[in-house]
C-alpha cells in the first residue's frame, strides 16, 4: 500500500482527491469523548473533507492477477474491525415501513481518519427520505475519538448518533429533528468481495472493499415524538486504504432485486470535462454465485437531469444500467428527485444521494426491484480553489 498524501498547515489540508480546504480553528467544538479544541481541528479536518471524497463508488477496473494459491485478500469477520489506514467508511443505505404502511429511505456513513496519536477522528453523515410527504433531511456529526484497538467491528457514538456493528448484527441511531432512527439490522446473504476485495483506482491507488449485500432490519421511527415500529431491508458497504490524490466522480448503485439478485455498479470519471476513466461493479445470484463485471460489462446512462433548487447544480436522472453478460437491462428513477446533500459545514462539495425504484428485465423476464444511487463529482466546488467551511460548534 502506499503512503496517504495529506499535506497540513495551520489551516490547509490538501486531500487524496486533490483538492485543498481551509478551515478556521476558532472554536472549541464538544464530543462525547474529548473537547476538540483548535489544535485538534487538523486532525478532525482530514476525516471530514477526505471521507466523502473517497467514497464508496471510487473503483478501477482491474483485478488481482490470479495466483495458483491466492492469499484472501479480505478475511472476515476479522476485517469488520478499523484499520490503520488513510481513510475508511463503513456505510448503510435501505428502504423500510413502519406500521401504518409509511415508506421512509435513509443513508448513513461513519468516515474515520487516520489516527493521530492516541485519538482518531470521525464524521458520520445521514440522510433520510419521507416518501409521504416528499420530504428529504440531512444531518452530520463529528468526533475526534480514542482508538479502540479492541474493536471488533465499527463504534462510534456521539450526541444520540451510534454506529456499531461486527458483521452478525449492526445497531444504526441517528436524529435529525423531528424524525429519529432506531435500527437494528442482521446480515442474510454472505458477503460480497468487490474485485476480489482489492479495487484498483489508478494513479489514486488501491482500497479494499466488501459488501453485505442485504441486511433484515427491524428498529423503530420516532416521527415528533411518537415511536413506531419498522421493517425493512439495508444494503451495507465497508471500504478503506492508503490512496493519493487524484480528482474523480462518480456515478454508483446498489440494486435489490426482487428475483433475489444484487447488483453494485459504478463509473468513475474525470470531473473537469465529465470523461469516464474506470468502471466495474459485482452481480450476486439469487443462487449465491459472483460475478465479477469489468467496465465494458457495466453501462449506465441516463435519460434526464435535474437541477438543484438549492444550490444550481445540475445532476443525471432516470438511469439506465444495463450487464450483457447476464442479458440484464435495468430503469432506475429517483423515488425522491430533491434528495441532495449539500451546506456540510465540513466537506463543502454537495452530492446527490437517495432511493430509486428499479424495473427491468433479466434474461427476457421481468424483474423489479429497489436500491440507492449516489452521484459525486457534479458540484464545480470540488473543482475550486480553498474553501473555508468555518468552524462553527459541534450540534
Amino acid at each position: 500500500m502506499t503512503e496517504s498524501s495529506h499535506e497540513f498547515s495551520p489551516y490547509n489540508l490538501k486531500c487524496r482527491s486533490g483538492l485543498i480546504y481551509q478551515f478556521k480553528p476558532t472554536s472549541i467544538l464538544s464530543t462525547g469523548t474529548f473537547p476538540i479544541k483548535s489544535q485538534h481541528i487538523q486532525f478532525l479536518v482530514l476525516i471530514l473533507v477526505v471521507g466523502l471524497l473517497a467514497s464508496v463508488a471510487c473503483g478501477g477496473d482491474t483485478t488481482p492477477e490470479a495466483q495458483a494459491t491466492p492469499e484472501p485478500l479480505v478475511t472476515l469477520p476479522e476485517d469488520e474491525a478499523p484499520h490503520d489506514a488513510g481513510i475508511e467508511w463503513w456505510y448503510f443505505n435501505g428502504l423500510f415501513t413502519d406500521d401504518i404502511g409509511q415508506e421512509y429511505s435513509y443513508h448513513f456513513v461513519t468516515f474515520q481518519g487516520q489516527a493521530a496519536g492516541k485519538v482518531v477522528p470521525h464524521l458520520l453523515q445521514a440522510s433520510l427520505g419521507v416518501h409521504s410527504v416528499g420530504e428529504h433531511l440531512t444531518g452530520e456529526q463529528v468526533i475526534l475519538d480514542a482508538i479502540k484497538p479492541e474493536a471488533v467491528g465499527v463504534n462510534v457514538e456521539i450526541n444520540g448518533w451510534e454506529m456499531q456493528g461486527d458483521g452478525e448484527f449492526y445497531s444504526l441511531e441517528f436524529d435529525l429533528g423531528d424524525y429519529a432512527l432506531d435500527l437494528k439490522a442482521i446480515p442474510v446473504r454472505p458477503p460480497i468481495l468487490h474485485q476480489g476485495g482489492l479495487v484498483n483506482l489508478g494513479p489514486a491507488g488501491d482500497t479494499f472493499y466488501y459488501t453485505r449485500p442485504r441486511l433484515d432490519t427491524t428498529g423503530s421511527i420516532t416521527v415528533d415524538g411518537e415511536q413506531r415500529p419498522i421493517t425493512g431491508v439495508t444494503w451495507m458497504d465497508h471500504q478503506w486504504g492508503d490512496v493519493l490524490g487524484r480528482e474523480v466522480g462518480w456515478d454508483w448503485a446498489s440494486i435489490q432485486l426482487d428475483d433475489g439478485s444484487d447488483l453494485m455498479a459504478v463509473q468513475v470519471w474525470d470531473p473537469t470535462d465529465r470523461t469516464p476513466f474506470s468502471g466495474y461493479g459485482t452481480f450476486l445470484s439469487a443462487n449465491g454465485s459472483v460475478l465479477t463485471l469489468d467496465q465494458a460489462d457495466v453501462l449506465i446512462t441516463s435519460e434526464t437531469t435535474w437541477t438543484s433548487p438549492d444550490t444550481g447544480i445540475e445532476y443525471p436522472s432516470g438511469w439506465n444500467i444495463t450487464i450483457p453478460s447476464q442479458e440484464l437491462e435495468l430503469q432506475l428513477e429517483p423515488v425522491l428527485m430533491d434528495s441532495e446533500f449539500a451546506g456540510s459545514r465540513y466537506v463543502p462539495a454537495a452530492y446527490w444521494e437517495a432511493e430509486v425504484e428499479v424495473v427491468g428485465t433479466r434474461r427476457g423476464n421481468t424483474v423489479p426491484g429497489r436500491g440507492f444511487v449516489e452521484l459525486v463529482g457534479y458540484d464545480p466546488n470540488q473543482l475550486s480553489e480553498p474553501i473555508n467551511p468555518g468552524a462553527s460548534p459541534s450540534p
